[in-house]
């Protein structure tokens, strides 16, 4: 709380499409609540003034999760003081109800919310209102949009985070003007949330967009949560750059389990601040990270033909380190003729990217 946060919110929030919104330079103080407006002067003369219902936002990470309250009108969109805990390794879906239980008491005591969101982490039954599964807990099969419904008797909608995030960034981001991207979060996990023609692609399964289990290394890679070596998630998210610079400077490190994910990822921050002190380990696992995150994205862009790539999650917070690796390595992977013009940018939601994407997915 008390950070310098300052958004602006595109009018897809009302579901006008019309305005252009650009981001604010200047900072503004905000103590207890998290503003993000948008410029009233663009809007037409013919505007429909609408009044969305407050929704409790639910965004569950790898290793935590965040409830805050969420006005969305055409005074814009707050939140209220998001409360926070941490997910440890033995979180069983007991434990974890709880820990929701405690959460939603502190950050909407007075139960002044008519609808509830939730991103998910891994893959999510977004009809069906069910949790799939979780790589980084074992979690299976948990109808949680159920559970909250019959126990808060408010409608509950839930998606995959990164999907959720994605549907965020179009409505209130830096895409409320692009229709074919992709959002790829990287933070203790790596995901993807796919835009196509101005929608969210769910894909057949409801699973599409899992860039982070993309083979990356071939051989000699990590080995992932999924079972696998050499994803993308194994080798570039918080953990995967934790333990490469832990091998090049000759130490043993953690292996990947969910009881470590929150040290890694503290690490990861670290290792990008002796990256921009100078430290060449640093800086070299942090060119690594950013080639293999852009040899995946080519490869979706080559099947895609995309306009933006988005980086969100933790480690966007080093995306000035990540970036010239990430482009060059797109470049030379890339179907350059087929897709002349793509851009990489950092999300423009910040830490509240999954807040706002458990919003989106309740005014969807």
């Amino acid at each position: 709380m008390g950070d310098d946060i300052t958004l602006l919110l595109r009018n897809d929030c009302c579901l006008s499409r019309c305005a252009d919104v650009r981001m604010c330079g200047c900072a503004q103080r905000v103590c207890k609540y998290f503003v993000v407006e948008y410029n009233q002067r663009r809007l037409p003369q013919n505007h429909p003034k609408q009044n969305y219902m407050n929704t409790l936002a639910i965004d569950i990470g790898g290793s935590q999760f965040r409830t805050a309250v969420a006005t969305v009108s055409d005074a814009g969109l707050q939140f209220s003081p998001a409360s926070q805990r941490l997910l440890a390794s033995d979180c069983t879906k007991e434990k974890i109800f709880a820990m929701l239980e405690e959460s939603i008491a502190e950050s909407a005591p007075d139960g002044n919310y008519e609808r509830i969101g939730i991103t998910i982490p891994g893959l999510a039954d977004a009809a069906a209102g069910i949790w799939v599964y979780a790589c980084f807990s074992g979690i299976r099969d948990v109808p949680i949009a159920k559970i909250l419904s019959e126990k808060y008797g408010k409608p509950v909608f839930i998606d995959n985070d990164v999907n959720a995030c994605a549907l965020a960034e179009r409505r209130f981001g830096i895409c409320a003007g692009t229709k074919d991207f992709l959002w790829i979060t990287v933070s203790n996990g790596i995901g993807g949330g796919l835009v196509l023609g101005g929608e969210v692609y769910a894909g057949h399964f409801g699973n599409a967009g899992e860039i982070g289990h993309v083979c990356v290394i071939e051989e000699g890679g990590f080995r992932c949560g999924c079972g696998n070596y050499g994803c993308l998630e194994a080798e570039a998210a918080g953990p995967g750059i934790a333990r490469r610079y832990a091998a090049l400077m000759g130490k043993e490190f953690f292996d990947l389990s969910a009881e470590h994910l929150a040290t890694e990822q503290l690490a990861a921050e670290q290792i990008a601040e002796l990256a921009r002190a100078g430290d060449e380990t640093a800086k070299s696992v942090f060119d690594t990270t950013g080639r293999l995150i852009g040899k995946a994205a080519s490869y979706a862009v080559n099947l895609l033909n995309l306009e933006k790539v988005v980086i969100g999650g933790g480690v966007s917070n080093s995306f000035d380190l990540l970036l010239p690796s990430m482009e060059a390595s797109f470049r030379e992977k890339v179907f350059r003729d087929a897709n002349p013009s793509v851009v990489f940018e950092k999300t423009a939601l910040g830490t509240n990217a999954g807040l706002a994407g458990a919003v989106a997915v309740a005014m969807r």
